[in-house]
């Protein structure tokens, strides 16, 4: 496998909880794109080449917003889920055995450091996944609950939506920042099914698929949540607007 890793970032979805037809990843912070944030954190991470999924509905203005480094334009021709955007890369990733880095586009607060620390740890640990998990201080925002048995051996992953009770109670929770070793993950990506509460194909659900096989699983952990914070509303984008004015104070 080779060391230095290649990296998705997932740019497709409508968001129309945002009210606007300018395309969510687009939203401006501080005069900027919120996906020219993730594209930094990635190139900064030292993570090449990178490649953004998009919908029919936004390539045309994704492309036209200039991003900060030099990335790959991959449609997902209908939105079936997160693990069917992946498989829309298939040919882009053909015969590369290698380190994959996924994320998502509306994640502008992720961190290269984070990054770094996910796919250093995946070439270490010769793991087939490694996964970002937040341990929320309270309840969780609806995300998904990291499952794990009596040994702390990650089991899956399970989406709210489709979890009990019990397992809503858990506060370790994924933030769908990802390294996985890109052979394996292709190949689990064949496996996984819709049958949940949205009928989509979850990258998620490898997890649980590559557990279930055997194959090494590891988690980095970090308590601060604002890293792995999403917007997907108005609300969101303001909080995160006043998140970098402190920063910068």
């Amino acid at each position: 496998m080779k060391n230095t890793p290649r990296a998705l970032i997932l740019a497709g979805g409508k968001g129309t909880r945002m009210g606007a037809a300018l395309p969510k990843v687009l939203h401006p912070l501080q005069g900027r794109p919120m996906l020219h944030y993730v594209i930094e954190a990635v190139k900064k991470s030292g993570a090449q080449p990178i490649a953004v999924i998009c919908g029919p509905h936004n390539i045309k203005a994704i492309r036209a917003s200039h991003p900060p480094a030099a990335v790959d334009f991959i449609i997902q021709d209908v939105p079936l889920g997160t693990g069917h955007a992946v498989l829309s890369a298939a040919h882009w990733l053909k015969d590369y055995d290698g380190a994959l880095l996924i994320l998502v586009g509306d994640a502008p607060h992720i961190t290269p450091e984070i990054l770094k620390r996910l796919y250093q740890k995946q070439i270490q640990t010769d793991a087939v996944a490694v996964f970002l998990t937040v341990h929320w201080p309270g309840p969780p925002p609806p995300w998904g609950r990291v499952l794990r048995d009596a040994n702390g051996r990650v089991t899956g992953i399970v989406e709210e939506k489709d979890a009990t009770e019990q397992q809503k109670n858990i506060r370790e929770v994924s933030s769908s920042h990802y390294c996985f070793n890109s052979i394996l993950l292709m190949d689990a990506l064949q496996h996984i099914g819709n049958d949940n509460a949205q009928k989509e194909y979850y990258l998620p659900d490898v997890i649980g698929i590559l557990a279930g096989a055997g194959h090494r699983i590891e988690t980095v952990r970090i308590d601060e949540t604002l890293p792995v914070m999403g917007i997907n509303t108005r609300q969101d984008l303001a909080r995160s607007e006043q998140q970098m004015k402190r920063k910068e104070i």
